[in-house]
């Protein structure tokens, strides 16, 4: 695939799956070996439901789930993905009970695309600033 076609497969992991909600694609787009390495979320297992599984965990904490790519770069199989999130804190998170808060953070997605599918993804976030915005960490 090209890094234009490579990039277009991520806008569509956010529409359909991160702010739409569906998943017909899933089997699709992610390789069965699927890996993610999010360093708030450590043991998530692998493949395409684990991907799932975590979609499915942060839109259950935060309402009015808006995901947004900012910027992208692209080289290779490669996709570099800088994404703005915003919402509202309406589920548990680290033992925090929902605030009802509005938040936004920013973050990082690093695809690793390999014939035309999802085979290792790198997230970096601003989780300590989530953290601070539903007053789970002090100021």
């Amino acid at each position: 695939m090209s890094t234009q076609q490579n990039k277009e497969l991520v806008e569509r992991q956010f529409s359909e799956m991160w702010n739409g909600d569906k998943w017909d694609a899933l089997e699709e787009m992610f390789s069965p070996d699927y890996v993610n390495h999010d360093p708030f979320n450590g043991d998530q297992g692998s493949g395409p439901e684990s991907f799932r599984a975590r979609v499915t965990a942060y839109r259950g904490v935060l309402a009015d789930f808006d995901l947004r790519i900012e910027r992208q770069l692209a080289e290779g199989d490669l996709v570099e993905t800088h994404w703005t999130l915003r919402g509202t804190h309406a589920g548990q998170l680290m033992g925090e009970a929902p605030t009802g808060k509005q938040v936004l953070m920013e973050g990082q997605l690093l695809s690793r695309i390999v014939d035309g599918r999802f085979v290792e993804e790198w997230v970096n976030w601003d989780t300590y600033g989530l953290l601070r915005e539903i007053g789970a960490l002090p100021s």
